[in-house]
């Protein structure tokens, strides 16, 4: 009878757990959903030409002189914020949301699958979005 007990106790908090895990996945989806910016499924003739981290779910990356898209991560990259170099998988130079992944060259093992990429047209809207996704540190 108690290892029966022991049992749906162990699964219940299973439940309870992904549960949990699931709804802090939807608030974290819905605080990097932006939809006054233009979200576009891939960057074609892909070549970095810098990169700065917002935060650990977030990338903006240079491809030209004044062209930057932010890159939303599927999962968290911890040592993001240090990394020395970014590695960017890509097929024949294009990127694609869904598909490609980041790490860092540190951890190059540890990758994190693109989910978003959302084109920013000038400095001032790259200013404005790191500005807003750095505030996310204050209600996590």
């Amino acid at each position: 009878m108690m290892r029966l007990f022991n049992t749906i106790l162990v699964i219940l908090l299973m439940v309870l757990s992904g549960c949990a895990s699931t709804e802090a996945n939807k608030q974290r989806d819905a605080m990097y959903t932006f939809p006054d910016l233009e979200q576009v499924n891939s960057i074609d003739n892909f070549r970095m030409d810098g990169w700065e981290s917002v935060d650990r779910y977030s990338i903006i990356v240079g491809v030209r002189p004044n062209q930057n898209y932010l890159l939303i991560l599927n999962g968290g990259l911890n040592d993001l914020n240090f990394a020395q170099g970014l590695a960017i998988t890509s097929t024949m130079g294009k990127v694609e949301a869904g598909f490609d992944s980041v790490s860092t060259v540190q951890e190059p093992m540890l990758k994190s699958q693109i989910k978003r990429i959302y084109k920013l047209e000038d400095k001032q809207q790259k200013n404005e979005i790191k500005a807003k996704i750095e505030s996310f540190a204050d209600n996590k």
